[in-house]
């Protein structure tokens, strides 16, 4: 049986731009099997060709002890991985209700949470550059130089992953 492997947009943008090339797949004979490497990328197995649709779905970071929530009719779980869940249904199947509110507070507190993070780590790359101008020691200069490194490249990711946040709130509101 052949594997497929496709990759999960929606798990960086929050929003269902993967379920359309999914249900090509299906079409085309590959239904999803399972989620991997933490929900990134999804494994289609090789099957008869079929007209279906997929959801997925979402749940807060709190929840995630909790199972996931219960299925509409027509629908089934392909797989949940963390706080993200597939579910593949007919395509007579009415659609599923997402919790778009319980969302938007997650992403608001992970936003505050980088936002700490991001402010820290320019502090930390601030006295750093200080330290380094200041002191007359090449070995200290030296160390403070690869903090700087460091710092510099821990400030920009996680800015990075700051303004990722900050595009899957603005593209949460506007759905």
């Amino acid at each position: 049986m052949k594997k497929k492997f496709v990759w999960n947009p929606a798990r960086i943008f929050f929003h269902n731009t993967g379920t359309e090339k999914l249900e090509t797949l299906a079409k085309e004979g590959w239904s999803v099997e399972k989620l991997r490497l933490g929900g990134l990328l999804f494994q289609l197995k090789e099957d008869e060709p079929k007209e279906v649709q997929y959801r997925i779905d979402f749940q807060s970071f709190q929840n995630t002890d909790e199972a996931m929530p219960q299925t509409d009719e027509g629908w089934e779980l392909v797989d949940a991985l963390d706080y993200m869940a597939v579910f593949q249904g007919s395509p007579e199947a009415l659609s599923m209700e997402g919790n778009q509110e319980q969302l938007l507070e997650q992403l608001n507190q992970e936003g505050r949470l980088l936002g700490k993070y991001t402010i820290l780590s320019s502090i930390f790359l601030i006295i750093f550059f200080i330290l380094h101008i200041k002191v007359g020691w090449d070995l200290i200069k030296m160390i403070l130089l690869g903090g700087i490194i460091m710092g510099g490249i821990a400030f920009l990711l996680v800015l990075a992953l700051y303004i990722l946040n900050r595009y899957r709130r603005y593209n949460l509101k506007n759905t």
